[in-house]
Order: C-alpha cells, then structure tokens, then sequence
C-alpha cells in the first residue's frame, strides 16, 4: 500500500488563476518530483492524503482551483484517480465570515474558556443539539462540498442518515486480506484569528475508537496534540489504538519515531514565504505487513521530501538513509477459513476464501459520487428521483448531502450499477465524458 501525504497547500484566491502566482513554479516542482518518485518506488500511489488546509480562507473559489489541480496534475503524477483522494480539513478551510457570526463567537469564547477536564463534555452539549450542531459545522460547508467528491465529507450526528458523521473513514485491503483503516478528525471545530495552542478542539469521537479484529489503524488530524485543549484523551487512546498519526499544521517534517506507533508530519506544500525557515515538503508513505516467526508487524517505509532550489531531495533518517523505516506489532490474525459443506458420508475440506469476483458491472460508491458531483444539481435531483433513492427526510439536507445519501441508497440496495449508468449517460450528454 503506497500513499502520497501532504498538508497546508493554502490555494489563495488572490493568487490562483493568474500568470503570476507566487507558488506556480512551486506547484511545478513537486508534481515533477512526484513523478520521479513514483518511478523511482516503481509503484503508483494508491491514495493521496491531504491533512487539512487546501484552501486559505476557505472559499469556493480556493476549493474549485484546488479540485482541478488534483484532478489535472497531482493524481496523474501519482498514478491514482482522483476518487482515491482522502482529505480531512484545517484551520484555513473554515470560512471566517461565517465563523465571526455571534452565536458561534460566543460558542467559542465558551469552549475556549471552560477547563480542560469540562472541554469534551461541552462540546458534545453543542453536537448533541441540531440547531448548535449545524451552527457548528456551517464554517466549513464550502470544504465540505469539495470533500464530498471523496466521500470525506463530515457534518453533526443525524439519526435519519446515520451515513452523516463528523469525521470520515476509509478502508483499504492489506497483502494478507486484513484491513488498513483511516480515521480522518476535524480539530477546526472552533477556529478564528485567535488560533493558538491549547485552544483547538478535535471531535470528541476520536477519543473512542475501538480496536477490530484483523484491522490496522491510521489516524489523521490537522492539528498536532499541542493544540488541542481535548488532547489528552485523544492522545491516550489513538497512542494506544492507531500505529501511525498523521498532522498536519505545523510546517515541519519531524518523523517521530515510537516503539508502537510512529507520528508523521506532512510539512507544507506552500508555506507563508514569510515564516523562518520556508521549507515546503510532502511524504510518500509505504505500507506491508510483515512477520517474524508467528508474530505479526505492520512495515512502514517513509520518503521525507523537502524542496532545495528548484527541486526536491530527500530528508535522511539519523543514519542518513534516504527511507525512513518503522515496524510495529499487530494482533495476531489470520484470513477467515471457508468451510465447504460436505456430502453425507463427505470428508469435510478446508479452503480459504475465494479471491473476490469482479465483473464489468461492479462500481464503487466513490467512484459514483465523483460522477455525480460532475452533473449540475437539477440533472442530479432528477437522476436521483428517477431511480426512487431519494426518502422523507431528505428535504433538511443540503445539495451535497442529498447526492450521498442516495448514493448509499444505491449501494445498500445493490443499484450502484444502475446508478452509474443512468450518470454516464447524463455526462455523455453534457459533453463531459
């Protein structure tokens, strides 16, 4: 499993789009080094993980500049499609104009203020009410209907779509048939001018997840531990919990390396110009499982990249080896036994499972969703009410949330295919093929 990880882009309104943009060259230089990266692994990424702050100031206009790019630039040089990106937000993906409103000033000049001990408890009074909940969530609506091309979208608990979650997940299959699962939280809960460390919040959630049998855990969060006044619960469990912990935030590229779990920095891919020491870098994450005897390990390769001129060279580990390496103890696990059912009188056969059967009809629920998300809304509420996935209940949700709630329908109800169809048409026919 190979990733590409990287943070803080910060696409900036007033410089896309223009010939003269600061960080044109920049942008150049890392899709280049990409390219030659993945030729020199020898393998095409099979995600890339953004944690947090695509945008600046969390505009539509930031998140449309920042969706083509990926599409046209990032993922053709990283070899995956740009359904497989997994995108959690940050600071600079809240929109302030809508954070400065009072109601949300006065939730944070509350949260903000109460002790530590009282931070979880608070902020799951404000998730725990629809009103508070959406008020919330409405800073970041725009970096949700950028992430929902993704199926990374988040919002507050909703008990009539139960698919709406404040954080995201994604799970990829392993050598061995075991899960790798990453869990994407949101600490830009709260967020204005006024950031600073031991003011952030993450969401509550992260504080409980459970092990799985058979499933190895990722975490990603845009702020660091440092930042967040709910830390310390966070902390305790991913540590326990997840074998790596992916930030974002802060611009450095520190591997921290810890005998049951690794903590990884992406760096920036666009760094203030002005901060000390402007050092824009990114990661290439490499992930197996391995063993030693009967014990079980999940490997871990990192590729530290940081930009030198125009170019980017390798950020060595302490004994100067390009490839940081890191191995840490799984749970024992093996892949389920099928038994097949004997004749009377039949010697009972063990076998392992079949390798899953695909088909030209087979389409996933992301790749459905990046489809949808290409039609204007009219022609995705008429494909959506064409094909009955729409419910009672659906009329509250908002234009992005109603394409995935009937995209789950379709899933749930093995119509992914039909669903697909009647979108490829709808595109053929809008010229966007």
């Amino acid at each position: 499993m190979l990733f590409l990880h990287l943070s803080d882009i910060h696409f900036r309104a007033s410089e896309i789009d223009r010939d003269d943009d600061p960080n044109a060259g920049l942008r150049d230089d890392l899709v280049h080094d990409v390219q030659l990266m993945r030729r020199r692994i020898g393998r095409a990424a099979n995600a890339i993980l953004i944690s947090g702050d695509i945008a600046f100031s969390g505009t539509k206009r930031e998140y449309d500049f920042a969706f083509s790019w990926l599409h046209s630039k990032l993922c053709p040089a990283a070899g995956c499609e740009i359904e497989d990106v997994f995108v959690i937000p940050g600071n600079h993906d809240v929109e302030w104009s809508q954070a400065a409103k009072p109601l949300h000033r006065d939730a944070r000049a509350k949260l903000r203020s109460c002790d530590a001990k009282d931070a979880d408890k608070f902020l799951r009074e404000y998730l725990s009410d629809n009103f508070s909940a959406q008020l919330m969530f409405a800073p970041i609506d725009n970096y949700n209907r950028f992430a929902a091309r993704f199926l990374c979208s988040i919002g507050p608990y909703d008990e009539a779509h139960p698919d709406i979650k404040p954080f995201t997940t994604r799970d990829w299959d392993m050598e061995d048939g075991s899960k790798l699962r990453i869990w994407g939280f949101n600490s830009a809960l709260i967020s204005d001018a006024q950031d600073s460390p031991n003011q952030m919040f993450v969401d509550p959630a992260g504080a409980q997840i459970q092990r799985e049998y058979g499933v190895a855990h990722v975490v990603m969060c845009h702020h660091p531990y440092g930042w967040l006044k709910n830390g310390a619960g966070f902390r305790e469990r991913i540590e326990a919990v997840a074998k790596l912990h992916l930030f974002g935030h802060e611009h450095t590229r520190r591997i921290e390396e810890g005998k049951h779990f690794t903590t990884i920095r992406a760096g920036a891919v666009q760094p203030d110009r002005d901060e000390p020491g402007w050092d824009p870098g990114y990661n290439w994450i490499g992930l197996s499982i391995g063993y030693e005897g009967d014990k079980r390990y999940l490997d871990a390769e990192i590729w530290v990249r940081k930009r030198e001129g125009a170019r980017f060279i390798a950020v060595p580990d302490h004994d100067q080896a390009e490839t940081w390496q890191a191995r840490h103890r799984l749970s024992e696990w093996s892949a389920p036994i099928v038994v097949d059912k004997p004749h009377v009188g039949a010697t009972t056969v063990m076998t392992p499972p079949d390798e899953p059967k695909t088909s030209s009809t087979s389409v996933s629920a992301r790749i459905v969703a990046s489809k949808m998300f290409r039609l204007a809304e009219h022609v995705q509420r008429q494909i959506i009410v064409h094909l009955s996935l729409d419910q009672d209940g659906d009329q509250g949700l908002k234009d992005y949330e109603f394409v995935l709630a009937a995209v789950n329908r379709a899933k749930s109800q093995n119509r992914l295919p039909a669903l697909n169809e009647m979108t490829d048409e709808a595109l053929y026919g809008q010229g966007n093929k």
